[in-house]
């Protein structure tokens, strides 16, 4: 069995409002700030990116700002946001080369989930050797998007929490520029066996982001190398040809290392707050208590640090 990951359409280029008033568990009325950009049996998510996310059909629209559409399954407050759909689900497809000819798995169609930015389909039969690729669907008009436009990658020994195809267009790299697809795939590999001693975490969100930030890092210092070679490197950016040289290519992996280990430390950083064990005098020597919370907060005793040997000034322990 293997977990495919597909990422979501982007709702964020769609039309979009505001919900004007509290929807409850089981509503089908939804007052709205604006119906403009939506019609009867469209779909449309709302609260995306969060527990409450859901995709709902409308039924009707009538003057007074209001859809009629299908029960709610969660509460959604005033200001939850909506966007309109033209898909409602996914579905998928394997091929035993990336880039020939990929047939529909039999029962895929999944409905897509907005509480991340992924939707997951756990296929039974499916092997590491294959590629595979999602298609959009719309199950009330049966419109699904053309295949040739869905990513592809090949799954691995743990599912790739970003495809090379999306890394490749996030760096605005064209088709043919280097790093090649399998090479991409091994950078992205690499990335995460560093992101799974680092980052504890099961948010798809969070291990989507460090993964870009590591997994760039990694393709900049990849690019540096052949460019070392040549001298320089040609990357096509829409359109136009954009030539780095070696050290440029290095200072972008640098930053990009930076903007990782300063995302990672932002998400692992802690605060010291109570522990019962140190609180507790009768099991912990006072002096040691004091002298962990000096080393703790960073704070020494001057007087201490130059005359060790005395008791004038405390008895506290130095740590050694």
């Amino acid at each position: 069995m293997v977990l495919l990951k597909g990422l979501n359409y982007d709702h964020t280029g769609q039309q979009s409002t505001k919900l004007i008033t509290k929807v409850g568990i089981g509503s089908t009325t939804y007052k709205i700030l604006n119906t403009e950009g939506f019609a009867d049996s469209d779909y449309f998510v709302i609260d995306p990116g969060t527990e409450k996310s859901e995709i709902i059909k409308i039924s009707t629209i009538d003057d007074n700002r209001t859809f009629t559409a299908a029960a709610a399954k969660f509460e959604h407050g005033v200001n939850a946001e909506l966007f309109r759909l033209p898909y409602n689900q996914m579905k998928f497809y394997y091929s035993t080369d990336a880039t020939g000819t990929y047939t529909y798995i039999t029962d895929s169609i999944t409905e897509m989930s907005y509480v991340g930015i992924f939707t997951n389909y756990s296929y039974a039969d499916g092997t590491t050797s294959l590629y595979y690729k999602r298609t959009f669907y719309n199950s009330t008009t049966d419109v699904e998007s053309d295949i040739a436009e869905a990513d592809y990658w090949q799954t691995g020994d743990e599912t790739l929490y970003i495809t090379p195809e999306e890394l490749r267009k996030i760096l605005q790299l064209g088709e043919d520029d280097p790093p090649s697809p399998e090479d991409m795939y091994t950078l992205i590999k690499v990335a995460q066996k560093q992101i799974a001693l680092e980052v504890n975490s099961s948010s798809q969100d969070i291990l989507f982001l460090s993964t870009m930030l590591l997994a760039k890092h990694y393709v900049m210092r990849a690019l540096a190398t052949k460019a070392l070679s040549k001298g320089y490197i040609t990357i096509n950016v829409e359109g136009r040809n954009v030539t780095k040289a070696y050290q440029e290519l290095v200072l972008e992996a640098e930053n990009t290392f930076k903007e990782y280990q300063l995302f990672v430390r932002n998400l692992t950083r802690s605060e010291v707050g109570k522990t019962n064990f140190m609180d507790d005098t009768t099991l912990v020597d006072p002096e040691i208590r004091a002298a962990y919370i000096d080393n703790w907060t960073g704070t020494t005793n001057a007087m201490r640090e130059r005359y060790p040997d005395s008791n004038l000034y405390g008895t506290r322990r130095r740590l050694r």
